[in-house]
């Protein structure tokens, strides 16, 4: 068996012992696989991973943020890891592999916005590479929306996570292999229905073929897809991921208008997001206007003492 061959097939049984365990399997299969064919391409005399071939490997490659790199060496740490632990000698890169994360300011959508964007998204037409993907978005980013779900969290939903009668959502493993219970609204359990009812039986709630999940860059696409022809104006660079912190913003800024206290509920908020340190919920107050704030008595230096800056992307 070739080099390619031997540790492909190690990835594999990787993925189905993740899965069997309950865990989510990789995002992006391509690039560990990628990793493989470049070193049994280039290297044809080694029997495994070395320093030297993942260093050649990281300088052919081009990634888009520091954060997408950070990811690719978590990613190829683990499978490391697991060859380790199946008697393959690999690699395993430490943490001077990781580069610095520079927190993305959020993109904070006005009302216009939303309202343009949606409707974009609910007018997506049928495409033939993409078959069922006017049903799938509206549902997708309303439940992103909706419900500060990440990008990563619906995609990765089994058709049996999502209860169609009382709306109740189990998220399985997200960041941090964090499972968490949420709500939907009734409206958006009705839609979720609407659209199950469209959909054969399935494994996953969102698929783009029977049995094979949507990804994330598919996810990002169709959102880039929808935005342009919004025709929205682009002031920055709105992603996927900005719909969360929508929900965040949106869901503080009404209690402040009800005149609910911040500091009480703040703690039911990080819950339902999935946030493992309040310092990642309290970030979202930075991004109410303080007009806002100081117009319902609230300490905003109080705030700002409990509030850390934040490195990575909650």
């Amino acid at each position: 068996m070739s080099f390619i061959e031997k540790h492909n097939s190690h990835y594999d049984d990787m993925l189905k012992l993740r899965e069997s365990l309950g865990y989510s399997v990789c995002l992006n299969p391509q690039l560990i696989r990628g990793l493989i064919t470049f070193c049994g391409s280039n290297y044809t005399e080694s029997n495994s991973i070395t320093k030297e071939m993942l260093d050649d490997w990281l300088q052919n490659m081009e990634f888009k943020t520091n954060g997408t790199h950070n990811a690719a060496i978590t990613m190829i740490r683990g499978f490391a890891r697991y060859l380790k632990s199946v008697g393959v000698s690999a690699f395993i890169p430490g943490e001077e592999y990781s580069v610095r994360h520079i927190r993305y300011a959020p993109y904070i959508f006005t009302d216009i916005e939303l309202t343009r964007l949606f409707e974009a998204i609910d007018s997506l037409p049928p495409h033939c590479s993409s078959p069922l993907r006017e049903y799938i978005v509206p549902v997708l980013f309303r439940m992103m929306y909706c419900c500060g779900m990440r990008p990563s969290e619906p995609p990765s939903l089994l058709y049996e996570d999502v209860n169609l009668k009382n709306g109740e959502v189990y998220i399985r493993q997200s960041k941090g292999y964090k499972d968490r219970r949420i709500l939907m609204s009734p409206d958006l359990t009705n839609l979720c229905r609407e659209y199950a009812s469209r959909m054969l039986s399935q494994k996953y709630f969102f698929e783009r073929s029977v049995g094979v999940r949507i990804s994330a860059e598919w996810v990002t696409n169709q959102f880039h897809w929808c935005w342009r022809n919004s025709g929205l104006p682009k002031r920055g660079n709105p992603r996927p991921y900005d719909l969360r912190h929508n929900f965040a913003t949106r869901t503080l800024m009404r209690w402040v208008n009800e005149g609910k206290d911040i500091s009480a509920l703040t703690s039911y908020l990080s819950e339902y997001m999935g946030h493992s340190e309040f310092s990642a919920t309290f970030y979202y107050i930075h991004l109410i206007p303080e007009r806002l704030l100081k117009s319902s008595g609230i300490d905003w230096t109080r705030f700002s003492k409990i509030y850390p800056e934040v490195n990575d992307e909650d």
